[in-house]
């Protein structure tokens, strides 16, 4: 297992997954600008790994993230916005690379592993996640309308599409708590797993889309998905045939078709 040093941020590498813990367990891991940078660190140092292929994001102790520590708003709400605040938007980058929108753009599988109460900006972020796996006593709240706040960070884009716009238009007007069963029912995550031996089972699943399944396929595939969003069904067919092509002279096509005629396990290498 390999390990990186963080403070606030916990990040190991094992069995082709690497595991992002949100590290301030005693505040429930809410939210700060150091632990931002050092989860864009992690996630790079994930993404540079030939040997990590899935990353597991998660939180340490009894809660996933309690959404921005409450110092970070009673500043703003005492003293004002400052020019750090007014730019916070990244206006100047493209489209899917703005703050937390990016992780759309990791051309690995990122596995949100909740815990426990996704809250606030801790709700938002496993939003831009590909899977979304809750513990049984894990619990979601949007938050923002008892804050005085709106929907961040294009929650208001987001949230309607993974769950639909009356579900979404209920949970962010109300601010009421979502348990992981209704969670579940409405889409808000694909799997609710028991609370004891959680974080292994949600990296063993994390370990098991890494070896059975091509690392190039989820790379391809992740990125057409969200561009698909934004295109027309033409566009997104003429991706589709462009990527066909370079998919059938890869090595994980090679591959794919030989460990299924040889009747054995998958040795993909993600090219």
């Amino acid at each position: 297992m390999l390990a990186h040093m963080y403070e606030q941020v916990n990040y190991t590498v094992a069995d082709y997954v690497a595991t992002v813990e949100l590290n301030r367990p005693d505040r429930l891991n809410a939210w700060t600008r150091q632990m931002e940078t050092e989860v864009t660190a992690a996630i790079q140092a994930a993404v540079a790994d030939e040997g990590a292929r899935a990353i597991v994001l998660t939180g340490a102790g009894r809660g996933f993230c309690a959404g921005a520590d409450m110092s970070l708003l009673s500043s703003v709400s005492q003293s004002g916005l400052t020019d750090r605040h007014r730019n916070v938007s990244s206006n100047d980058l493209p489209d899917n690379q703005r703050q937390h929108s990016w992780l759309l753009q990791v051309p690995k599988p990122i596995i949100a592993a909740i815990n426990g109460p996704a809250v606030g900006l801790g709700f938002v972020i496993p939003l831009y996640c590909d899977f979304r796996i809750a513990a049984a006593s894990a619990s979601f709240n949007v938050i923002f309308s008892r804050r005085g706040l709106i929907a961040e960070y294009g929650v208001s884009w987001m949230l309607p599409r993974l769950i639909g716009l009356p579900r979404a238009i209920d949970l962010m007007f109300t601010s009421r708590k979502v348990d992981s069963a209704e969670a579940l029912q409405i889409g808000l995550v694909q799997r609710v797993l028991p609370d004891e031996g959680f974080l292994q089972a949600a990296q063993e699943f994390a370990r098991q889309l890494a070896t059975t399944v091509s690392p190039r396929s989820l790379r391809v595939m992740k990125s057409q998905l969200y561009a698909a969003t934004q295109q027309t069904l033409d566009q997104a067919f003429d991706v589709a045939v462009a990527e066909m092509l370079q998919s059938l002279q890869c090595e994980d096509f090679k591959e794919g078709v030989a460990h299924f005629l040889e009747k054995r396990e998958p040795r993909f290498a993600g090219r």
